[in-house]
């Protein structure tokens, strides 16, 4: 038995797939999910999702944020955006963009800024952060 999974963004269905387990960037921290899972309905932080497809290899994904619910082994993951990883990108270049984000988002928290503004900025820092692990993931586990 395996866990069907859905991600779906606001423009599209980004990815359906069966799997034996996924890993979810909660905010509440990573969480697990294998067949048979109790039933439960968490919030998704910016991050990277993970999941051991039939074959054996584990798939990531860069997601936005968003709710997952987990009921009778199907995985239903709403998002507000997604991306798929590409090993082949300039990590350099993934890695700057994120040591900027951070920059940003630690000079508007010092500035006082609060509210939509910190929460996007903060959003955006995750992403970023999540495309390094994910890039990092995949040329660990699956070189070239």
């Amino acid at each position: 038995m395996s866990l069907k999974i859905s991600v779906v963004t606001p423009e599209k269905v980004f990815l359906t797939s069966e799997a034996q387990q996924i890993i979810l960037p909660s905010i509440s921290g990573r969480v697990g999910v294998l067949t048979g899972h109790a039933p439960f309905v968490t919030i998704l932080k910016p991050g990277l999702l993970r999941y051991e497809g039939t074959t054996g290899l584990w798939v990531p994904a860069v997601i936005y944020g968003g709710f997952a619910e987990v009921i009778n082994n199907k995985v239903t993951i709403l998002v507000n955006g997604a991306e798929e990883v590409k090993p082949f990108n300039d990590l350099d270049d993934v890695q700057l963009e994120m040591v900027d984000l951070i920059e940003k988002f630690q000079k508007l928290k010092m500035e006082g800024l609060k509210g939509s503004e910190l929460d996007f900025a903060l959003s955006k820092m995750q992403i970023a952060q999540a495309r390094v692990f994910a890039i990092e993931y995949v040329r660990k586990n699956y070189p070239l």
